[in-house]
């Protein structure tokens, strides 16, 4: 199988592609809003303290509803979940459009209106990603999650912003909200359309899909037994606590996080214009570089075979890409800084696309919208104050061993973990190349975003969210 043919296998599933979609074009949406936003704030006279808030506001919507993303991912059908909320970002979108036409539009709109979407994404996002196991093979998770990588380094960073660009210098800052609530608005179509109920029979040696199942009511959620009983977060946290590997991976992804972003978008500027001479055309050079590096990476992931051992290889990338972060800060010149914003590009990107496929191979269905939503709170929550503790002090003393600890501490958090903890292997990693014969897959399999199928559970995991795997995915 080619490169590029394995890395589109996922497109072949006719459910996957519309969820895939959807997700394209809320991520060009999305990019779009970024320039959007400044430029609403600034016709309405607001400060950067306004726009400050509105973005803190985001932020909040994302960090305070996520929990209940992942609840709600696990105890309902995840394709209501990512329709519902698809339509609270469009009509949100469209009432402030309706607002800003009408010239009343002010700061506060704009607050609320952020923290919808930062609400709307913290409920779509664990749903999409707990989803896509259940409706591509599991073979071809890697790939799945490598083309949505692409999409997200391309549409956030490049095209969604030049779209953004090219709208405010032709019309103004009303279209591009109007682009971003249409952009939901085709994104909520697409997931419509994906089917969940198609009846169709169980092929030989596979267990039947969960509407076929004598007494099962249609529409059941995941996370719910035969009897209806709604699965709970204490009990995801049991199966999170029993399984040392995935919660110390999720710690250390906090820790890295905490001593790296605030460098990273609070000081790297600063490093840039104040020790090499730079200026805003540099940073973005970099950002580009570390795009494109991101691009690159996503797709030679997704085009081959995870090896058998590729958790160990995605703790590695990490740290790959998190150690150049304590020599940024002696570099002479601001062109020595782009290959090691390739680097952390290149491997960060490896590493998240290498998780993103462990934990949703690994944690079974009826938990796992809960664990993606607790590992998307261990990663933001610590963010902000990342960035607070990269402005206390402007001093380049206190900004030298900001970028030293950021890039020494992961090492030593790589060393320790691989000495004290036993990371997965993948029972379908390593193996030769084969071509794809399932002609309905997890297009037709009913399981879907509405199904119970799901990789089997450990035994550890509390018996009332135990479920049959169907054989061809187990």
């Amino acid at each position: 199988m080619s490169a590029l043919s394995r890395s589109t296998a996922p497109l072949r599933h006719r459910n996957y592609r519309l969820l895939f979609l959807s997700f394209v074009v809320s991520m060009l949406g999305d990019g779009v809003w970024l320039v959007a936003l400044p430029w609403v704030a600034m016709e309405l006279g607001g400060t950067s303290s306004d726009l400050s808030m509105v973005v803190g506001a985001e932020a909040a919507g994302l960090i305070s509803c996520v929990l209940v993303g992942g609840a709600l991912a696990d105890r309902f059908p995840r394709k209501a979940v990512i329709g519902w909320s698809f339509a609270a970002a469009c009509g949100t979108l469209g009432v402030l459009g309706a607002v800003h036409a009408a010239g009343r539009v002010e700061v506060w709109h704009l607050v609320t209106a952020a923290f919808v979407l930062g609400a709307a994404a913290a409920i779509s996002g664990p749903a999409a990603d707990a989803a896509t196991p259940d409706l591509v093979p599991e073979k071809d998770l890697h790939a799945a999650n490598a083309l949505e990588s692409i999409v997200r380094s391309l549409a956030v960073r490049m095209i969604g912003p030049a779209i953004g660009g090219l709208l405010i210098s032709l019309f103004d800052a009303l279209s591009i909200i109007l682009v971003n609530a249409a952009s939901f608005g085709v994104a909520l179509a697409c997931v419509a359309a994906i089917r969940t109920d198609t009846g169709r029979p169980a092929r030989p040696g596979e267990a039947p899909a969960p509407e076929q199942k004598q007494g099962q009511e249609q529409g059941q959620g995941q996370g719910q037994e035969q009897d209806g009983a709604p699965v709970r977060y204490r009990q995801a946290l049991r199966y999170l606590g029993g399984e040392r590997w995935l919660w110390v991976l999720i710690v250390w992804s906090g820790l890295v996080l905490l001593l790296q972003s605030g460098p990273r978008q609070v000081l790297m500027p600063f490093l840039i214009h104040n020790d090499m001479g730079g200026d805003a055309r540099d940073y973005g050079l970099l950002i580009a570089v570390t795009g494109v590096a991101a691009v690159v990476a996503s797709f030679l992931v997704g085009s081959r075979t995870p090896p058998r051992d590729y958790p160990r290889w995605m703790l590695l990338a990490w740290t790959a890409g998190a150690a150049p972060l304590a020599l940024m800060v002696f570099l002479p010149s601001f062109w020595l800084l782009l290959p090691l914003g390739a680097v952390y590009g290149f491997c960060s990107t490896v590493g998240n696309v290498y998780w993103s496929t462990l934990v949703q191979s690994s944690v079974p269905s009826a938990v796992r919208g809960r664990v993606i939503s607790i590992d998307w709170l261990g990663s933001l929550a610590l963010v902000p104050l990342s960035a607070l503790l990269a402005g206390v002090s402007a001093g380049r003393a206190f900004t030298v061993w900001l970028f030293v600890l950021g890039g020494v501490v992961p090492v030593l958090l790589t060393l320790a973990t691989l000495r004290w903890v036993v990371l997965p292997t993948s029972a379908h990693g390593g193996g030769a190349d084969t071509e794809d014969t399932d002609t309905g897959g997890a297009d037709t399999g009913g399981t879907g975003l509405d199904g119970a199928g799901t990789v089997a559970a450990p035994a550890h995991l509390p018996a009332e969210v135990a479920e049959p795997a169907p054989a061809a995915l187990s």
